[in-house]
């Protein structure tokens, strides 16, 4: 062991162990101690603990400390590793670039191929291969959407995205059934309108495969319109005229009519879909040819109207034509006022079969109203109508009767009997048939009552 800078170094002598003789050193085996036995001892060399063989130590003699014995020391360890890692990583590159390597590595390959590993394992030879998408096709586009469909060579689940040209895009939502035949319904695209998708397929080791494709959606649906025949003017009278078509579908029903082919009048419109159509116009002129057109809306609101018709009302009564309540007779025209003032004329009706009905509050007069009231609603509004005339009643007890009867039909006021004496009514109930023309075509006097509504249906349609 050295002695530590600046101290003086030491000699530990052999001990002397019992029972064993000390050997004595000769001077050559002294000298040798510190260098060849051929070689003398020189004087002591600076900075040397102990005399070299080149300067060997003479008996007897002492020599000058200087220091801890110097080392020699070869490369560091660390420094050598690295020079052996790069000669064999230089030597194996150049091995596998002219093909040394390629034989071994190919048997390796091979071996780690054939081998099974759990699905756990996080190496080994898993499922990398996508799923092959075959035939992806747009079918049955419609205005609205599409179905893709598409075929995979192995199970897989089914997606698709569908992008506008214009830009933006969303997926279906995915089915998850493993399959190999692919059907995914598209929905909510716009009418007329190009668009791209791409079919989407991943199989049960998450491997995906996709297929693209171009479709254009269809026009938005042209609704049908209605068709409309068989325009027929029938009842023609000085004042008034009955319209009536058909529609090949359920449709509402009006007409608009005027002097001049712009019309300019419009009857209300009834909203009730049907196939049979029928309007009666009032208050027209004399003598007067009026232009209309029938109009008729389907259940989504489409309209379609007529060409432009005309017709031309009846000229003045002949002076030879009488008028009278008689059966023949041009009934006679008047305006009475309804119980809320409303006037109300014959003639507005004309093209309608009209049924007069002059009552009083007398027991057979009350049961004939009643029939009115059934007939009323029974009967079609468009080509009849029911006037009940209170005859030389006051407004309260009218409407007494009104009320307990529960009367929806026009009750009209003849409270001086002035209308009643021009149909020569002198008992009630008088029940008189005045047809489209305004001629008198049926009475019923009482006790001649009328029974029944199916009585009444009878009649009007022998008018008709």
């Amino acid at each position: 062991m050295g002695s530590q800078p600046g101290q003086q170094p030491y000699y530990i002598e052999p001990q002397n162990i019992p029972g064993t003789p000390v050997p004595q050193a000769t001077p050559s085996q002294q000298y040798s101690q510190y260098g060849s036995s051929s070689q003398q001892p020189g004087p002591a060399v600076e900075g040397m603990p102990y005399a070299s063989a080149q300067a060997p130590i003479s008996p007897g003699k002492t020599f000058k400390d200087t220091g801890p014995i110097r080392v020699r020391r070869g490369f560091p360890p660390v420094l050598v590793l690295i020079l052996i890692i790069a000669v064999l990583g230089l030597g194996g590159f150049a091995m596998y670039q002219v093909g040394w390597l390629q034989g071994p590595i190919t048997k390796v390959q091979d071996t780690i191929a054939g081998i099974s590993f759990p699905d756990w394992w996080p190496f080994g030879n898993k499922d990398a291969v996508p799923p092959t998408v075959l035939n992806a096709v747009a079918s049955d586009v419609n205005s609205a959407g599409a179905v893709i469909k598409w075929q995979t060579d192995e199970p897989s689940t089914s997606q698709v995205m569908i992008c506008e040209s214009t830009g933006g895009c969303t997926w279906t939502e995915e089915d998850k059934n493993l399959v190999t035949d692919h059907s995914v319904n598209v929905t909510q695209l716009k009418p007329n309108t190009p668009y791209h998708f791409t079919a989407t397929s991943t199989d049960a080791a998450s491997n995906q495969g996709t297929a693209e494709g171009d479709f254009t959606t269809l026009g938005a649906p042209v609704s049908p319109t209605l068709v409309i025949s068989a325009i027929t003017v029938s009842n023609v009278t000085e004042v008034a005229s009955n319209i009536s078509w058909t529609t090949d579908k359920p449709g509402t029903t009006q007409v608009t009519y005027g002097t001049t082919s712009a019309y300019g009048s419009i009857t209300a419109l009834d909203s009730a879909l049907g196939t049979a159509h029928n309007v009666s116009l009032s208050g027209l002129s004399v003598g007067t040819t009026y232009h209309f057109k029938v109009m008729s809306k389907d259940s989504s609101g489409n309209e379609v109207g007529s060409p432009d018709q005309t017709f031309t009302t009846n000229s003045a009564l002949s002076t030879s034509t009488e008028v009278g309540p008689e059966v023949g007779m041009h009934a006679p025209d008047f305006t009475l006022p309804t119980l809320d003032g409303k006037q109300v004329s014959l003639s507005d009706f004309r093209g309608k079969v009209v049924i007069i009905n002059f009552w009083q509050n007398v027991q057979q007069s009350r049961n004939e109203l009643a029939l009115m009231q059934d007939a009323y609603v029974s009967l079609p509004r468009d080509s009849v109508q029911v006037l009940a005339i209170s005859w030389k009643q006051t407004p309260a007890i009218t409407q007494s009767v009104v009320t307990s009867k529960g009367l929806e039909m026009p009750v009209l006021l003849d409270e001086t009997g002035e209308v009643a004496a021009k149909y020569n009514v002198t008992i009630s109930p008088v029940t008189i048939f005045v047809d489209g023309q305004g001629i008198v075509q049926d009475t019923s006097i009482y006790p001649a009552t009328l029974k029944s509504v199916i009585q009444i249906e009878s009649i009007v349609n022998s008018i008709q």
